[in-house]
């Protein structure tokens, strides 16, 4: 029995993963965030942001909490926000599915949605239209790109429990990075505990992380469809020192990868965990059986049954053959 449903989140489980990978290779495990309360990684840094601000004087019961999110984070905003008393507004683009939003709007969350094409900082985008409303009203403003109480949130229990579950043996990290929290925070701690440990991070095609990892230069990104990982600004969130390897993944490889898992294996991910999936595959290819591989499947694919599980969406997207809906 627990007191609160915030009790709830973190432990998640870790489990055997083998779609794409060698029988006689290394083992590889994802770490399934869907187990949370709201279904999703976010859960655990919008707990230890607000509780750690509750603590500090910084919010009460009656205040307004606010970020922009792709969807994850307002629900999580949301739980904890209904938990704590609080209220809660969020900003989302309309790539977000639908799926989400109406998750996020169950929690009695504030749901602003703005045009997906706009650079981030068009005051008319999501971006831009939290913090600007965060300024003009006073609310407490999660920033979850910037926050550094983002990465500690995963350094303190991801990461952890990663080391706990694994007895020490992993020997690489797979993870999406979106705001950077999850990845900076985990592998930090990861490679404190064993430096030798390998980071990897994965990013989808469009987004322009993985070039500024690599090159540490700012190009220009394009549109993509994967929700919840990539970025079109360089963000605070992000530690760069603690990546080895970036990964870049399309849009078309992640939403079949996810679908494939899915249907094989019994692992329901979204887009992003099928970017981690593929990005697993590449890094299993060149090592050995005594490897063991761990991957963050960040959400289920629940959120997403309008969209990368919809055979229809899929093939308007050119994702699937327009004459038959098998990959």
């Amino acid at each position: 029995m627990r007191e609160n449903i915030y009790d709830f989140v973190g432990n998640t489980p870790l489990v055997r993963l083998r779609t794409g990978l060698p029988p006689d290779g290394p083992k590889a495990y994802v770490k399934l965030e869907s187990f949370s309360p709201t279904g999703s990684v976010k859960d655990r840094m919008v707990l230890h942001i607000i509780r750690k601000a509750v603590s500090e004087g910084k919010l009460k019961p009656g205040d307004t909490v606010i970020d922009n999110t792709s969807g994850n984070t307002g629900a999580s905003l949301g739980m904890v926000a209904a938990a704590f008393g609080l209220r809660a507004i969020v900003t989302t683009p309309d790539k977000t599915s639908q799926e989400k939003i109406d998750l996020i709007r169950s929690f009695g969350v504030e749901v602003i949605v703005t045009a997906s094409d706009t650079a981030h900082d068009d005051p008319e985008g999501y971006y831009m239209i939290a913090r600007t409303l965060a300024q003009e009203n006073g609310y407490f403003d999660l920033d979850q790109y910037n926050s550094q109480e983002n990465i500690e949130a995963h350094y303190l229990s991801t990461g952890p429990e990663i080391w706990e579950q694994t007895q020490g043996k992993i020997t690489h990290f797979v993870c999406g990075i979106g705001t950077g929290g999850t990845f900076s925070g985990a592998a930090r701690f990861l490679k404190e505990k064993k430096p030798s440990m390998r980071a990897i991070a994965v990013d989808p095609e469009g987004s322009i992380l993985a070039d500024y990892i690599k090159s540490d230069r700012v190009t220009a990104g394009h549109a993509y469809k994967v929700e919840g990982i990539g970025s079109d600004v360089i963000i605070d969130a992000l530690q760069p020192q603690y990546v080895d390897e970036v990964i870049t993944v399309s849009d078309k490889d992640s939403f079949n990868r996810a679908r494939l898992i899915s249907k094989v294996e019994g692992i329901s991910g979204g887009g992003s965990s099928g970017s981690v999936a593929v990005a697993i595959e590449k890094v299993a290819a060149e090592l050995s059986g005594d490897s063991l591989i761990i991957g963050i499947f960040a959400d289920a694919g629940t959120r997403y049954l309008s969209k990368c599980y919809n055979d229809d969406w899929m093939r308007r997207q050119g994702y699937l053959p327009t004459a038959e809906g098998n990959e």
